[in-house]
């Protein structure tokens, strides 16, 4: 029902195809304003394929003036914080709009790693997946991105090599700390989304489409 994602800008017309047909009626960018304007999304076109197009939303969880104070936390952990503390009605705007789809939804940021970890880890959660396989699903990411990973680092300036080599980095245990602090401050991730404002039918059907 969920599909996590990068950025949909380099999507081939045979990717596009193959959305569609795997079953895709929603595509929701997660990127903030500055980064849409610097790359649109294809799917943000009138009509970005020849035949149906999955319905764009842009809708982000970190927003321009946000992005400059997470450059300032002293580490990726500290920023997933953040971004729960002070990004709540993104979360809640986010999650309302996954219970509302007709059929699975694509979720992207830019790298596909951060923005989106932290809403699957959510999703699964809430799905009911204990911690354990929420943790391995986000530590997936750094294998599916390690080519990736290499063209950034060969591009970076050698004094920010090490800082860059450890934001890359997807480690279990960070995901692992942010549920427990979602635990910790609101009786997990369904109390997180009740206290931003989303109504608990929204919440219960998103969990019954996870879990269809």
């Amino acid at each position: 029902m969920l599909v996590r994602s990068d950025n949909l800008r380099s999507l081939t017309a045979a990717g596009q195809e193959a959305m569609v047909a795997y079953g895709v009626t929603d595509v929701i960018d997660l990127r903030s304003e500055s980064e849409v304007a610097s790359s649109p999304s294809p799917l943000a076109a009138p009509q970005p394929f020849a035949g149906p197009a999955p319905t764009y939303t842009h809708l982000p969880l970190v927003d321009d003036s946000t992005m400059r104070k997470l450059a300032a936390a002293p580490d990726m952990f500290e920023r997933y914080l953040m971004m729960l503390d002070h990004r709540a009605d993104a979360f809640r705007e986010i999650f309302t709009a996954l219970a509302r789809t007709e059929g699975a939804a694509v979720f992207h940021c830019f790298a596909g790693k951060d923005r989106t970890g932290m809403v699957a880890a959510m999703s699964l959660a809430l799905a009911g997946v204990d911690v354990d396989s929420i943790a391995a699903d986000y530590a997936e990411t750094d294998s599916q991105m390690a080519t990736r990973y290499e063209e950034w680092l060969a591009a970076a300036p050698p004094e920010q090599l090490e800082e860059m080599r450890q934001d890359l980095r997807c480690p279990p245990e960070r995901i692992l700390a942010v549920m427990e602090r979602l635990d910790e401050k609101w009786g997990g991730v369904e109390g997180y989304l009740e206290a931003a404002g989303m109504p608990s039918t929204e919440i219960a059907t998103l969990r019954a489409k996870l879990n269809h």
